[in-house]
């Protein structure tokens, strides 16, 4: 239990799915007084989702705490051509099939990043962190393969300054990595207008995360770097049939992924595709290991030793238009989550985010399939209000926010066919 004293190091050996409740639980768990932690990663196989981002959250606490992170390898691992085969195999058509489940991990996908950036290895696996850093530079900060890549930019203690271009090139660069991290998704990109634009509002979303965790969770208030990744990850979810398992397809996040299923089950312009033959979401989460939106607003972490009162108003009054930490001067400094909210509408989406001792949950699709439509240039308060847990969850540091939504809904799909009719009507 938290407030114990301890004077050994803590294990804890990962499950073989790993869930983000079960991240927050063994955080929550480690005795004060602890001074190193020592992930055993076991017979880890599959992840869950948002499982990378709190597992980044949760090693960025304990190094804020003075808690030294440890990782136990077997010793078989990244033996010999083993090695070279994890770190240099990034054709997803080709994949190494004899390489273990532990090297898979640690060379390809961000959950096994984040325990090669943050944790310790033994003098036998030493290297592991420099071939993970090699394997991104040579794929343009583009981690893994397939349905397990990510675009990844590790942290560089020698620069605290902004090397950063003019905006506009940013978003182009981005918007080209992008398109590469979506192949593996399906049926998102497409050449007709109206799929493009539906695309663009994910663009949007992704593209105003990833500047917020520059922004926000790259320094700390000293203005020293956060040893901590920021990363963008995308995930496609199989629904398969009606009478689907969530805790299968989505395991350790049941609750308001359930109550949000049910919502768009319900809307008409999904009931036709989902009530015969199931469905697909693709979850993108974005995540750093900073100092999360309450400490960031507050300028100080004493926020989270404080009431949880007190954190939750700051975070919410936080995520409304025109607040912001930076300089006004700042090119749309306050509106960054305003635009991710649009992209969630009109995606008929569900944004998540987890913050400090936060939860905060967004749609605009009501439980009876309904839509709440705002047009977000001068939208109500309540437009811009997040459900928030009631009572504290366990502390992580940074931020993470997470967009689920539909697949090329039905409704996008007779946007294109119509749109294609009348280009044909015209020729």
């Amino acid at each position: 239990m938290p407030g114990a004293q301890s004077d050994h190091p803590e294990h804890w050996t990962l499950p073989r799915v790993l869930t983000a409740p079960a991240i927050e639980d063994w955080v929550n768990g480690i005795p004060s007084g602890t001074e190193q932690v020592t992930l055993r990663l076991g017979k880890w196989e599959r992840i869950g989702p948002f499982a990378d981002a709190r597992l980044q959250g949760a090693l960025c606490l304990l190094h804020r705490r003075n808690i030294e992170t440890r990782v136990d390898v077997p010793r078989s691992t990244f033996v010999d051509q083993r090695t070279y085969d994890a770190f240099a195999d990034f054709d997803p058509s080709q994949p190494v099939c004899w390489l273990t489940p532990t090297e898979r991990r640690l060379a390809g996908n961000v959950a096994g990043i984040v325990i090669g950036q943050l944790c310790k290895f033994d003098s036998a696996h030493q290297n592991i962190p420099l071939l993970q850093r090699e394997a991104l530079v040579g794929r343009r900060y583009v981690y893994g393969s397939g349905s397990e890549s990510a675009l990844v930019v590790p942290p560089d203690p020698k620069r605290t300054e902004d090397p950063r271009k003019s905006a506009m090139d940013r978003e182009a660069f981005f918007n080209n990595r992008l398109n590469q991290l979506l192949e593996p998704i399906g049926e998102i990109c497409g050449e007709n207008p109206a799929v493009n634009r539906w695309f663009n509002q994910l663009k949007t979303f992704a593209f105003e995360a990833i500047e917020n965790a520059w922004d926000h969770g790259r320094l700390d208030f000293d203005n020293k770097k956060i040893q901590a990744l920021r990363f963008i990850r995308f995930r496609r979810i199989d629904l398969g049939n009606k009478g689907f398992d969530i805790a299968t397809v989505a395991p350790g996040f049941e609750d308001c992924f359930g109550r949000y299923l049910d919502s768009i089950t319900a809307a008409s312009d999904f009931g036709d595709r989902w009530g015969r033959s199931g469905g697909r979401l693709a979850e993108i989460t974005i995540a750093d290991g900073g100092v999360g939106i309450a400490a960031r607003m507050a300028g100080s972490f004493d926020i989270y030793r404080g009431s949880f009162e007190t954190e939750r108003t700051t975070v919410e009054s936080a995520l409304l238009p025109n607040r912001t930490s930076k300089g006004w001067t700042s090119p749309g400094a306050g509106q960054g989550f305003r635009k991710m909210l649009r992209a969630c509408s009109r995606l008929s989406g569900l944004v998540i985010v987890r913050t400090g001792r936060l939860k905060c949950l967004r749609t605009y699709v009501r439980t009876d399939g309904s839509r709440e439509e705002y047009d977000f240039s001068k939208a109500p308060p309540s437009a811009f209000e997040p459900e928030v847990n009631s009572t504290p969850l366990p502390l992580l540091a940074g931020t993470a926010v997470s967009l689920i939504f539909p697949v090329r809904p039905r409704a996008v799909r007779d946007s294109v066919r119509k749109a294609e009719e009348k280009c044909d009507s015209t020729l």
